[in-house]
């Protein structure tokens, strides 16, 4: 296989987190940054082609699930499973602004076109728009039914376009902060969406398998493309706008819409692909899975319609011929120029050709202001009378108050039951799996072995269950020892990072519990270390006193970030901080 005939590979694959990664975004700029976020609580960034950390940056307390970059490169934005968002400066790698508001953890993020306004996206179904300047949020979007998987500006900056769970698109104006239009024809999740660099053309992904074109100056339904294998992941147009690429797992495919037509297709080795990018001819393409990230290349020059070949491999009404799948991934590649293909099989390899009659091509539509998005006349900076009132508090301090300009909107008895129903089925769903592991922990407890009950619940990684059986455990005083002590303590630690108030009242108690119970014996033990003759029992305990001792000053140090909380919890904090320095 020569150089000239491969047409996509992959440039590498390396671990990128010491815990798993759930996010990462890659450079809009020159493609040649990437940014993850993992379950360590970490952003990291990556030079691509290099498997060296660039930057690591830490300040959440839970682990990332979304990040970005503003289209400069100059700052990358990180959401967290409580809902908090950090943006970074990237060359001072100095945090700039903490952004709090939303209920849960945060889904997606996107940048202005001024690069000094962000929106983002909760699981908590609300979209919030933020003057990273103020540090506030200007505006509350309130009215999907699900998850909010994606959000963009438009390229003049007038609107926001937001994709949910729930299946719909959203089309809100920031001058007046209200739904211009509504998208319902997805029949699952929205996962992504891209705007025409030059048309007045969205294209949006779904769940449901399948890419959807909407005209903007008259928000009809353009053409839909046939289904896909499995859902649709990413999507990006290449810069001038004459194909789209829709990246599935495990597949690319290279589209038109009007009519809707596959131009080519390959078969991949990227799984779930996260991000996607087109730059200087070559897309790519990063995924991720567990602790490991995979970056892939397509040359684009290699594929339809770019290679001078228009011909579509099927049309909208055909059905899509399914991709051939290759025997095994093909190995990381090597060290070398960024973007250079290798001599490596090729791993990528386009479907069996489509026998078709000759097509009977319509015409396509004419929209409006077809060349450029400038056209429709970009906003200036927006103001903040466009954007949401601004109410400067008169106080001492000088703070600046932003307070939400949300109307209030009206919705349906139908619509009402089936957002509480939704929201009722997923509180069940999770009262049921703790309730499944409960009853696992009680097995192994009614065998009459707490020590072991005590490790099977840590294990299950549900703070849940954690704190309903240190709750339990601590009402019986007579089951406890240093062997449950070193048990427990580790679970704690766990606990002083949670955003519940009832996970970290419980932590306080239990710590409490054994300062007070086992603490005179761990520092007796201490300064008494076995000397002299063996006694198996006497250093078995002086080792678990030792690691005890460790382990409540790690703890110590956890819980000092918690002095400033207020009312009983932080009643609470400070006596446990007391509590724990008495004990050194």
């Amino acid at each position: 296989m020569t150089f000239q005939s491969k047409r996509a590979w992959r440039l590498q694959e390396f671990a990128a987190h010491g815990g798993n990664v759930n996010c990462l975004a890659l450079g809009p700029k020159k493609a040649r940054l990437m940014a993850t976020g993992g379950e360590d609580r970490k952003v990291n960034l990556w030079t691509i082609g290099s498997p060296t950390v660039t930057l690591s940056l830490s300040g959440h307390t839970s682990g990332i699930d979304c990040v970005g970059f503003d289209e400069s490169e100059e700052h990358v934005v990180a959401g967290s499973a409580s809902g908090t968002i950090k943006l970074w400066n990237i060359d001072k790698a100095q945090v700039v602004r903490t952004l709090s508001g939303h209920k849960a953890n945060i889904s997606a993020l996107s940048f202005h076109t001024y690069g000094k306004f962000l929106a983002s996206g909760s699981l908590d179904t609300n979209v919030r728009l933020w003057d990273t300047r103020r540090q506030g949020c200007i505006c509350t979007y309130k009215g999907h039914g699900g998850r909010i998987n994606c959000l963009k500006f438009s390229p003049d900056g007038k609107w926001i376009v937001t994709g949910s769970e729930d299946g719909t698109v959203k089309m809100w104006d920031l001058g007046t902060s209200k739904v211009i239009q509504e998208f319902k024809q997805h029949t699952a999740g929205v996962s992504c969406l891209q705007f025409h660099p030059c048309e007045f053309l969205l294209a949006t992904g779904s769940a449901d398998k399948t890419v959807k074109f909407w005209d903007l100056e008259t928000f009809d339904l353009v053409s839909t493309t046939s289904s896909e294998a499995k859902p649709i992941r990413q999507i990006v147009y290449d810069p001038k706008g004459d194909a789209l690429f829709s990246g599935a797992e495990d597949s690319l495919r290279v589209y038109g819409w009007e009519p809707a037509r596959v131009y080519d297709s390959l078969c991949m080795f990227w799984g779930k692909v996260a991000d996607m990018t087109v730059q200087s001819n070559q897309l790519i393409g990063a995924s991720f899975q567990h602790t490991n990230v995979a970056v892939w290349v397509v040359d684009i020059g290699k594929l339809k319609p770019f290679n001078g070949d228009a011909t579509p491999l099927v049309e909208a009404s055909e059905s899509v011929a399914p991709l051939s799948a290759p025997t095994q991934a093909p190995p990381s590649r090597p060290s070398g120029h960024v973007f250079q293909p290798s001599s490596n099989p090729e791993p990528a390899q386009p479907p069996p050709p489509v026998q078709h009659e000759p097509m009977k091509r319509t015409p396509p539509k004419q929209r409006k202001n077809l060349q450029h998005w400038e056209q429709k006349g970009p906003t200036k900076e927006p103001r903040y009378g466009q954007m949401g009132e601004v109410n400067v508090a008169a106080n001492a301090l000088g703070k600046i108050s932003l307070l939400d300009n949300q109307p209030e909107q009206t919705i349906t008895e139908s619509e009402f039951m089936k957002t509480a129903a939704n929201g009722h089925r997923g509180v069940r769903d999770n009262l049921e799996a703790r309730l499944r592991n409960l009853q696992y922990v009680r097995t192994v407890w009614s065998k009459g072995d707490l020590k072991q009950a005590l490790e099977v619940a840590i294990s299950l990684d549900d703070q849940g269950i954690t704190v309903d059986i240190l709750q339990v455990i601590q009402s019986s005083p007579a089951i406890w020892d240093l062997h449950i002590c070193t048990i427990v303590l580790p679970a704690l630690r766990t606990l002083f990072h949670s955003k519940h108030e009832n996970h970290l009242f419980v932590a306080c108690s239990t710590l409490k519990h054994i300062i007070k119970s086992f603490g005179q014996l761990i520092k007796d033990n201490l300064n008494a270390p076995p000397v002299g003759n063996i006694d198996i029992t006497r250093e078995e305990r002086y080792k678990k006193c030792h690691l005890c001792h460790q382990q409540i000053a790690n703890i110590s140090r956890e819980i000092t970030r918690h002095s400033g909380a207020q009312g009983k919890l932080g009643s609470a904090i400070r006596e446990i901080i007391k509590i724990s320095e008495s004990f050194y």
